[in-house]
C-alpha cells in the first residue's frame, strides 16, 4: 500500500519518544509533552565552544584539555542525551523506528548554524551489527541531511572489526576497543567532512574515526550528532562504570 494512503487510513496515534497514544495531527511524530521536554534538552548557554561539553566559570574544558576531542575540529549537536532525546535515539536504535530518524535529523541541520562541509560521513557498523539491525541509524541520518542541506553523503568508513558494545566499558576500555576498528575506504583528499553519529558519549569512537578520515586526506573532520550525553564530557581519560542505554 501506498505511504501516503496508509497514513491517511491509519494514521499514527503513538508519539515516537514515550509511545503514549494520543489524538495527532497528520504528519505528527511527537507529543506536545515530548516537545517541550526536548525544547528544555536543547545545547544552549555555558557549553565550550568546540565541543559541547558542560564549562564551570572560569575553569578551562576538561574534556577539551583531556583529547576528549583529538582530531576533531568542532562538535555540533542539538540536545543533552537524557529523557526525550535518549527515548527518541533508542527507538531508532533498537525498536527500529525510522520514522524518529526525521525529527532527529531536523534538529541536527538546525544546530549547525550554517557551517560549511563538503559532505558527511556516517559512522558505519559492522557488517554483523548492520544485518542484525536491518539499517545502519547514522546513514539514515545522514540520508535527511543530504535532503535538508544538500550536503551529499559518503560512505567513507567500514567498520572492519567487531566491537564490544561500548556502554559496557570503561573509557581505557572504550579507546582499546574501538582501536583499528574502523577503515577508511576512499581518498578525500582536501574535503571538509562532517561525521554523523546518534550520540556523542566519552567519543572513542569519534576519534577513532577522525583519524582515518585524516589519513584519507581531509582537511577538516567536524562532528555532529543529535545528542551528548553531559555526564561523559568532562573527563575522557578516567574511567567510568558504564553509560545508560545509546
Amino acid at each position: 500500500m501506498d505511504e501516503r494512503l496508509r497514513a491517511l487510513l491509519f494514521p499514527r496515534a503513538r508519539c515516537l519518544a514515550c509511545d503514549e497514544p494520543r489524538e495527532i495531527d497528520a504528519g505528527a511524530d511527537l507529543c506536545d509533552g515530548c516537545l517541550a521536554e526536548l525544547d528544555a534538552l536543547r545545547l544552549t548557554g555555558g557549553l565550550c565552544s568546540h565541543c559541547l561539553s558542560p564549562l564551570r566559570a572560569g575553569q578551562a574544558c576538561a574534556y577539551c584539555a583531556g583529547g576528549g576531542m583529538l582530531g576533531l575540529d568542532a562538535a555540533y549537536a542539538p540536545y543533552r542525551y537524557h529523557g526525550a532525546s535518549q527515548r527518541l535515539i533508542a527507538g531508532l536504535k533498537f525498536r527500529r523506528l525510522r520514522r524518529a530518524a526525521l525529527p532527529l535529523a531536523e534538529a541536527m541541520a538546525d544546530s549547525l548554524h550554517g557551517a560549511g562541509f563538503d559532505l558527511t560521513v556516517p559512522v558505519p557498523l559492522h557488517a554483523d551489527d548492520l544485518r542484525d539491525r536491518g539499517f545502519n541509524q547514522s546513514a539514515l541520518l545522514c540520508g535527511h541531511l543530504q535532503r535538508l542541506l544538500g550536503l551529499p553523503t559518503e560512505g567513507a568508513l567500514i567498520k572492519a572489526k567487531r566491537t564490544h558494545q561500548q556502554s559496557s566499558l570503561s573509557h581505557e576500555e572504550r579507546e582499546d576497543n574501538v582501536s583499528n576498528a574502523y577503515v577508511a575506504v576512499r581518498p578525500l583528499y582536501g574535503k571538509k567532512v562532517l561525521l554523523v553519529d546518534d550520540v556523542r558519549t566519552t567519543g572513542s569512537t569519534a576519534r577513532a574515526c577522525a583519524r582515518e578520515l585524516r589519513r584519507a586526506g581531509a582537511v577538516s573532520v567536524c562532528l555532529l550528532t543529535a545528542a551528548v550525553a553531559a555526564r561523559y564530557s568532562s573527563a575522557p581519560q578516567s574511567s567510568s562504570s558504564s553509560l545508560p542505554p545509546a
